[in-house]
Formats: structure tokens, C-alpha cells, sequence
């Protein structure tokens, strides 16, 4: 009797270690998706558009942006782009260098480009981060705030 105890315990053991040790669950995490436009005048599209893909754990005060896409409606074929951040009470700091955007087809009218990957990938920030693409044409940037 004594060996049968001895052997059920340590199975129960290994089995609450294995439960413990097992990776949190993605129901722990929470992913959401801002965007803004600046419409173009009497046309559709945006002159510039956003979207910023966010994550954060529980209540986590960080959020981590996986994935920045910014487009742009153009006549030309191509168009420089880059995203900026802004952290609460800082100064605008650009995220990345001036990268080219293009059309995804011939038969578009826009221009647009993408950093990152989607996912809990990226840099993380604080809630109330304002998030921006500027397309170096038309100089303002176009900004979501973080929440």
C-alpha cells in the first residue's frame, strides 16, 4: 500500500508542475485595432490614412504595436513614409526611417506601406501614446492615440 501512495503522489505532483509551468493562455491577452482618416476633398480615400494594430496583457498599462500601416491616396506611383511616436508628456520621436510606398496594383489609386508584423510582436508604450505615419509629400502626420 505504502508504494501505491508513494506513486500517486508523484504523478499529482508532476501533474500540478506541468499545469503550473504551462504557458499563460491568449485569452489572457487582449488585441485591438485603431485607425483614422483624413479624407480627401469631394473623393473617397484618404490623404493620409492609419492603422495600428495593439496588444496588452490583463491590465497591463503597456501596450505592444505589432503591426503600423500607413496609405496614402495619390496620382504619383510611389511616396515616402514613416511612423512617429509620441509618448505621454514627451516629444514626437520618429520610429523608423523614410521607406518607400507603393501601389499594390495597377489599377489602384493609393499608395501604402506597412512595418511590423501582426501579433504580440513590436515595441511596447504606455496607454495614451499617440501612434503616427507622416508622408514626407504632405508633411503633417496623421496620429491614433494608444488606449
Amino acid at each position: 500500500m505504502k508504494r501505491f501512495r508513494t506513486r500517486t503522489t508523484a504523478a499529482a505532483v508532476t501533474a500540478l508542475l506541468l499545469a503550473a509551468a504551462a504557458p499563460a493562455s491568449a485569452a489572457t491577452y487582449t488585441h485591438d485595432r485603431q485607425n483614422a482618416c483624413r479624407q480627401v476633398k469631394e473623393k473617397d480615400g484618404c490623404r493620409p490614412g492609419i492603422v495600428v494594430k495593439h496588444w496588452h496583457k490583463g491590465r497591463s498599462t503597456a501596450r505592444g504595436v505589432g503591426w503600423v500601416y500607413a496609405s496614402m491616396e495619390t496620382r504619383g506611383r510611389a511616396a515616402k513614409a514613416r511612423w512617429l511616436y509620441q509618448r505621454p508628456g514627451g516629444r514626437m520621436t520618429a520610429a523608423t526611417g523614410w521607406k518607400t510606398a507603393t501601389r499594390p496594383g495597377s489599377e489602384t489609386s493609393f499608395v501604402e506601406t506597412s512595418w511590423g508584423r501582426d501579433g504580440r510582436t513590436g515595441p511596447q508604450y504606455p496607454v495614451g501614446t499617440k501612434i503616427c505615419v507622416q508622408f514626407r509629400d504632405l508633411g503633417q502626420p496623421l496620429c491614433v492615440r494608444l488606449r
